[in-house]
């Protein structure tokens, strides 16, 4: 049996949240715009943000490789400490030769994405086709581009290297800032609907 109390108290905070979210509507689509823009600038600015994302990348590595040797000796564990520590030296090394010299991080990271494309690619491709699942023609035209994408990428690099990931990390800034505009739309869209069971007050 239902509890009319749990449905009115569950409404409200719906209807709470809702209007809280709805006045902070302003933020959410400002910061949108933000990072449409910032998309934009990284697009244009590909060599640049490349440069900028593999340096971002080494820091991380060799913040990652000091938590992963302090790790390995808290632990204190034969096995699991030589594993631990040896992971902790490549992420370090990864992560110097990055910080060094960007123009081979962002080599080796470009052909590692142009191979995992051109495997996954042709996976997905065959895959489809053999178990000929519902709407399968979708996901073997996916691996097609896919592959066709994995192929430019090897067969432009290292040129390639320069730009793409810069590019990438650009129309990920933009779909986000898009994302964030229409949530802000929608916000304000939805609180001004009518929950069920709400009667309309009159104004």
């Amino acid at each position: 049996m239902s509890n009319p109390m749990f449905f009115d108290f569950a409404r409200n905070r719906l209807r709470t949240g809702l209007t809280e979210l709805d006045q902070k509507r302003g933020r959410f689509f400002a910061l949108g715009i933000l990072l449409v823009v910032l998309g934009v600038a990284a697009v244009y600015m590909d060599v640049a943000t490349t440069m900028l994302t593999i340096v971002i990348l080494g820091g991380i590595l060799i913040a990652a490789s000091v938590v992963l040797a302090v790790f390995s000796f808290v632990t204190a564990r034969w096995g699991g400490f030589l594993l631990t520590l040896a992971a902790a030296a490549l992420s370090a090394i990864a992560g110097i030769t990055m910080l060094s010299n960007p123009r081979v991080g962002a080599a080796a990271i470009t052909l590692a994405i142009g191979t995992i494309f051109i495997v996954g690619g042709i996976y997905r491709a065959i895959a489809s086709v053999v178990m000929h699942f519902p709407n399968w023609g979708w996901s073997f035209v996916n691996g097609l581009i896919t592959l066709a994408l994995g192929i430019l990428l090897v067969r432009g690099w290292p040129s390639a290297s320069l730009w793409f990931l810069g590019l990438v990390v650009g129309i990920d800034l933009i779909f986000h800032g898009v994302s964030w505009i229409m949530f802000a739309l929608g916000v304000h869209r939805v609180a001004g609907l009518e929950l069920p069971g709400e009667e309309r007050r009159a104004a």
